[in-house]
């Protein structure tokens, strides 16, 4: 396989897994949601798996297609850019993250499920080093992420999106995202130069 397209292939392994099972956790209806979301009361009771399940639950059809849609978009923006071992890494660390900062920054969200905030996390993550770079395209992309979660921060989600999802919307879980993948990037901005010291 050629370099290019190999690099391509790696790129987007990660997403269209995670993106089959999403979907396939999806389709086993509301046991399988009950089972894997974050409950604030089970994780605190040793059910520390729901801080990385959560993310792979959805409150609805739309809210799980939604969510794939913007993992595609995310890998596209990618291109070819980070290998599968990154993607996986990415994404575990960032499921961790928020779902750890939920349990110790936001005691009020007793249920959460969705991709979203991972998500929020790796636009971060893939567009962070481009934009460093000097794309601008990748610039007006971050700046628009950023703003988005600014503006959800300050004014709350309307009827219309609740409705749509199926349920509330966690903006803690997107703000959470992005700030574990800016912590992310500057590690990996970071590391090589800490290995040679």
């Amino acid at each position: 396989m050629q370099p290019l397209l190999l690099r391509s292939f790696a790129n987007w392994l990660v997403p269209v897994a995670l993106a089959c099972l999403v979907l396939a956790l999806q389709a086993g209806g509301q046991p399988v949601y009950e089972a894997l979301r974050y409950e604030r009361a089970a994780v605190l009771s040793g059910q520390y798996w729901r801080l990385l399940s959560a993310h792979a639950v959805h409150l609805g059809w739309a809210h799980c297609l939604m969510n794939a849609g913007g993992l595609a978009l995310c890998a596209a923006f990618a291109a070819g850019t980070r290998s599968w071992c990154a993607w996986a890494a990415a994404i575990v660390v960032l499921a961790l993250g928020v779902g750890t900062l939920l349990v110790i920054a936001s005691p009020q969200a007793t249920n959460y499920a969705g991709l979203s905030g991972v998500l929020y996390g790796l636009f971060i993550w893939v567009l962070v080093p481009r934009a460093w770079r000097g794309d601008r395209v990748a610039w007006i992309v971050l700046v628009a992420v950023i703003a988005r979660i600014g503006w959800q921060m300050f004014h709350p989600p309307s009827g219309a999106q609740r409705a749509l999802i199926g349920g509330e919307v966690m903006v803690e879980a997107h703000l959470y995202g992005a700030l574990c993948a800016l912590a992310l990037c500057l590690w990996q901005g970071a590391w090589p130069h800490l290995r040679r010291a």
